[in-house]
């Protein structure tokens, strides 16, 4: 056998396909019944998780907003907005290969493309049915926490696991080192974010410009989003449904060492006014504000009680001022994002503003009867965030 037969053999991400792919077709009786004693039928389908109306009412302030830049002749946002998508639906389609066409939740990519932490290879075996993980909740400390659904994007693989079962799989996917819930390190990167979303976003100009910008990148981070969840990680989060970016001290270190030499470089007197300099700072601080949001869609009242600085004041204000935002529709509610986690998998996908939702969600249509392994995902990704950073450049040099 050849070294490239080898390396195949003991690829986990090729074993951990090949494995969905045959239990995508059927299955024993035992397999076809998941830990609530319902047939595998009785799960949402692809096209349920997929359904959205074309105009939510909570894109209702930047609906406004992108009409206000096309009133004034600025087409860039409107521009991506139907151009991505396309592209998506184009390469899903181009690459992707003929899945189970009845269930769609046997389709999900057994890759997790995460850069501050990926699942471990015996989670990726253990969800398509290969021998359960020798780990235990001792493994995570601090996830005590985590609570567990039992989520529709889960394959027919999973079917005769327990619920603790499932719940243990999702938790060591999540994360590597969890935080306490509300931890004072979480609220710093909260208020971090903010400030540096303050300081690079107010150097782009105008309101147009940055109303331009932010939607662009906002469009761009939905899409990431969805994409993603037709893969492992994706299906862990809606299996540990609580769980947000800035709980984990894998994704605070990452963000704050990618994102602190951006905003650094943005203030100096010479590159500082560079435009790929702001462009990059102002990226990074959006992004950030992305996690804090989408974070904060998974907190509680409860979870902030007697909590950091002023024995829960500080998480109650921060709390507030994401209500009050998400209230006026500026960027992603709970009760919004809920609907995402809890009905409809497959749609809404934003995690800092609600905006182009349907046709995000809907350029992903391939995956209800297809899929593909994780290299092509990975490079229909890095193809996506190429043109999307180019697109970003142009639109950040052009004139208002």
């Amino acid at each position: 056998m050849g070294k490239g037969g080898l390396e195949k053999k003991n690829d986990p991400a090729a074993a951990v396909a090949a494995a969905l792919t045959t239990t995508g077709g059927g299955g024993s009786d035992a397999a076809s019944f998941n830990v609530k004693g319902k047939r595998r039928e009785d799960k949402k389908s692809g096209e349920y998780m997929m359904a959205a109306p074309v105009v939510h009412v909570d894109e209702s302030f930047w609906l406004l907003a992108l009409a206000w830049m096309c009133y004034r002749g600025d087409f860039w946002a409107v521009g991506f907005m139907a151009l991505e998508p396309l592209l998506v639906h184009v390469l899903c389609r181009a690459v992707s290969t003929p899945g189970d066409k009845e269930h769609a939740c046997n389709n999900i990519i057994p890759v997790d493309l995460r850069k501050e932490f990926s699942t471990p290879p015996e989670v990726l075996e253990s969800i398509a049915g290969g021998k359960f993980v020798e780990a235990d909740e001792a493994a995570r400390p601090n996830s005590d926490w985590v609570r567990c659904f039992q989520t529709s994007l889960a394959p027919d693989s999973m079917d005769h696991l327990d619920r603790k079962q499932q719940r243990l799989l999702y938790v060591l996917s999540q994360g590597g080192s969890y935080l306490p819930k509300a931890s004072n390190l979480t609220l710093a990167m909260c208020l971090y974010s903010v400030a540096i979303g303050a300081l690079t976003l107010g150097r782009l100009g105008s309101w147009q410009r940055v109303a331009r910008y932010v939607a662009i990148v906002g469009t761009h981070i939905n899409l990431l989003h969805i994409l993603r969840d037709h893969s492992v990680s994706g299906l862990t989060h809606h299996g540990a449904h609580n769980v947000g970016e800035f709980d984990k001290a894998e994704f605070i270190k990452d963000t704050f060492r990618c994102s602190a030499p951006w905003v650094a470089a943005s203030c100096l007197p010479v590159v500082g006014g560079w435009p790929v300099v702001q462009m990059m700072a102002a990226l990074f601080s959006v992004k950030c504000l992305a996690f804090v949001n989408h974070t904060l869609t998974h907190y509680t009242r409860i979870d902030i009680k007697g909590k950091g600085p002023l024995r829960g004041r500080v998480w109650g204000w921060v709390l507030d001022c994401q209500e009050l935002l998400a209230a006026c529709k500026v960027i992603t509610s709970k009760q919004y994002h809920a609907a995402h986690h809890f009905h409809n998998e497959m749609s809404y996908p934003a995690i800092l503003m609600p905006v182009n939702e349907y046709l995000n969600a809907k350029s992903l249509t391939p995956f209800l009867t297809r899929t593909m392994d994780g290299k092509r995902l990975a490079q229909v990704e890095k193809l996506l965030t190429a043109v999307f950073i180019v697109y970003l450049y142009s639109a950040t040099t052009a004139a208002v």
